[in-house]
């Protein structure tokens, strides 16, 4: 449909009386753990700030005590109640039943003799120490969403890939900040570790990366209009993975999980065969080809165990994975285990990766699934294996008695979505831009602002920043319940759409709005019409890179 038939009128309109636009910043809630990154639930902190920082009541305005600079708060839980007290000063508050917010408007916040990379760990946005059901409590970091991933982003890449990837793992870390696998709790989002993505605090930002994710400010990955969930992963043995293969459902633990159609394996070079036969998978993994991640010290790799040595690992491995339900045949007693004889592989997906294996002793045929399973069942040296794209070989003595096996493999991690260095080697090597690195790893995306949905629950306005390099800019207006008119306002610029055209297709109206956008930062503020009710909504986005 043309420019002009969709628009209908376009013109100056004047505010209505109206509350004032809503420009809240997205922002995400983080639980900060321990100098281990392995609890993440505690009885007692001690609260510090680069300077004066508060102490309010829940989520309210009600003061519970003001810390000065050279002050810090100490909080502890007992029996349901905190204690409060200034340390440094002569406050101490008792038997305090709501949670506690912590608020330094003009600085950061810290937990005493937290260290991230060996220093003080420093948090922007504010904390909230918000009560367990186990009788202990969370310290959640609440920050903006673009304040997280400036720490988010050169913790997970590092800066010597250059800008362009960066700005590639600025979008897949934003996507994942709003759309995360798996939420354990209601209290939090995200996990400060790789349990969800590695966050440190300010100490740890850089300018470079600080860049990447200003260059990409509120862009995100979408299929179907919807954000995705994007994966991502160290390095690629050369051949990336379907989601199905490598996880199971969230919900019911099934494995193999439902597909995700943008998340498809994919190799780096289409040459290298069907990677599930097993004679073809031997052959790539014990050899070297030049592929993207080939610069990873990890993109072959190899490991060595004796036979007693991975007997003793197995019978502690084995009953430590019980829990997945990933593992059968296994009687979970360490001394029925009997004598290793060999490790069939059973099945693999499309880049070789191990979907299921079967362990072969003189007393049981133990079936193990999954790729983090298997990593986690065939540990050496306490870590598990990098991946489980590889092959097993058995090596055996003149009696033909198995002595050693030994794993060949390739790549670090689950192998779905985006390899960082895959990424940060067609940003160095090849001088891909951003979208066309994350369009080579994930299928069938739209790069996008994230979608809003007007209805009656929302703010009269909604505003969104983001950012673009080249000026070209498509306005989506899904209009399932056929909102007559639309009022939005583009970098200052007011403008009123009429959506009663009947051509568009299944309400969705595509409007080109280049003219009224900039290369840098832009501003767009949607106003929710007055048609809408709870019975109905309007979903818009701005697409700035459309499927291929």
């Amino acid at each position: 449909m043309s420019f002009m038939a969709l628009w209908g009128v376009i013109c100056l309109w004047l505010p209505l009386n109206c509350k004032a636009d809503h420009q809240k910043q997205r922002s995400v809630r983080v639980a900060i753990s321990d100098n281990q990154f392995k609890e993440f639930s505690y009885d007692e902190i001690e609260i510090i700030g680069t300077g004066e920082f508060n102490l309010f009541k829940g989520n309210t305005s009600i003061p519970l005590a003001s810390v000065a600079r050279n002050q810090s708060a100490k909080i502890k839980l007992t029996n349901g109640s905190f204690t409060v007290t200034v340390v440094g000063g002569n406050k101490c508050l008792k038997n305090v039943q709501e949670n506690i917010t912590a608020k330094c408007p003009n600085g950061f916040l810290g937990v005493k003799n937290l260290q991230r990379h060996g220093k003080q760990a420093l948090y922007r946005g504010n904390f909230e120490i918000t009560k367990t059901r186990n009788g202990q409590f969370f310290l959640v970091n609440v920050v903006a969403l673009e304040d997280y991933l400036k720490s988010v982003v050169p913790n997970e890449m590092p800066i010597k890939f250059g800008v362009e990837a960066l700005k590639a793992q600025a979008v897949v870390a934003r996507n994942y900040a709003i759309m995360p696998r798996i939420k354990e709790f209601k209290e939090f989002d995200l996990y400060d570790s790789v349990a969800s993505q590695v966050y440190f605090g300010t100490n740890t930002e850089h300018l470079t990366s600080n860049q990447a994710v200003k260059e990409t400010e509120g862009i995100v990955l979408l299929h179907g209009g919807n954000p995705i969930l994007s994966l991502y992963f160290s390095t690629s043995c050369g051949h990336t993975e379907n989601y199905e293969n490598a996880f199971s459902d969230p919900k019911t633990n099934m494995f193999p999980g439902s597909p995700l159609p943008y998340l498809k394996g994919k190799p780096d070079n289409p040459k290298i065969g069907n990677l599930r036969d097993e004679d073809t998978a031997r052959k790539f993994f014990k050899s070297h080809p030049k592929f993207f991640d080939g610069e990873s010290k990890y993109f072959r790799w190899q490991k060595e165990w004796d036979v007693q040595e991975l007997k003793k690992i197995l019978r502690a491995s084995l009953i430590e994975q019980k829990a997945s339900g990933l593992i059968d045949g296994f009687s979970f007693n360490p001394n029925d285990l009997g004598d290793i004889q060999r490790i069939d592989v059973k099945r693999r997906g499309v880049s070789g990766q191990i979907m299921e294996l079967a362990i072969v002793t003189t007393a049981q045929k133990i079936s193990v699934k999954k790729e983090l399973i298997i990593r986690r069942v065939f540990k050496k040296d306490g870590a598990a294996l990098p991946s489980a794209n590889c092959v097993f070989e058995h090596l055996v003595d003149q009696n033909g008695k198995l002595t050693k096996i030994i794993a060949h493999g390739g790549g670090f991690g689950h192998a779905v979505g985006m390899s960082q260095y895959g990424a940060g080697f067609m940003a160095t090597h090849f001088s891909k831009s951003f979208d066309q690195i994350l369009k080579w790893y994930y299928h069938d995306i739209s790069i996008a602002t994230i979608p809003v949905v007007l209805s009656a629950d929302n703010p009269h306005v909604v505003t969104q920043n983001f950012y673009i390099t080249k000026k070209t800019a498509t306005l989506i207006i899904d209009n399932k319940f056929n909102i007559s008119t639309l009022q939005v306002t583009i970098n200052g610029k007011k403008l009123n759409f009429n959506l009663k055209n009947p051509s568009s297709n299944g309400g969705t109206h595509r409007v080109n709005i280049a003219q009224y956008v900039k290369s840098g930062k832009n501003t767009i503020s949607f106003h929710t019409p007055g048609e809408v009710r709870r019975s109905k909504s309007i979903k818009l986005y701005v697409e700035i890179s459309k499927p291929e």
